[in-house]
């Protein structure tokens, strides 16, 4: 996949597909660096889900396991973090 295909790809979602999608990225506010990385890998996930070609409620269903898998991922390795420092 070329360049300009994937950029296709990524522009062919609605606006509200990227809202939900991007929900996970409220991390960034409070989850410092390793909120960051989270957020992100579950909004490139949640993006890929969208453009499956599973059912709508199915592609739902998948969007909040993602994120909430990235908020418990966060959670995780915020208190091992914590732990090893403190």
């Amino acid at each position: 996949m070329s360049n300009s295909q994937a950029a296709d790809s990524y522009t062919q979602l609605p606006i509200k597909a990227h809202l939900l999608a991007g929900w996970p990225l409220l991390l960034v506010l409070f989850g410092g660096a390793i909120g960051v990385v989270y957020a992100v890998l579950a909004y490139i996930l949640n993006i890929k889900i969208y453009q499956s070609t599973l059912s709508k409620l199915n592609k739902v269903l998948a969007n909040l396991l993602c994120s909430m898998s990235a908020l418990s991922g966060w959670w995780f390795s915020a208190q091992l973090i914590q732990g090893q420092l403190f």
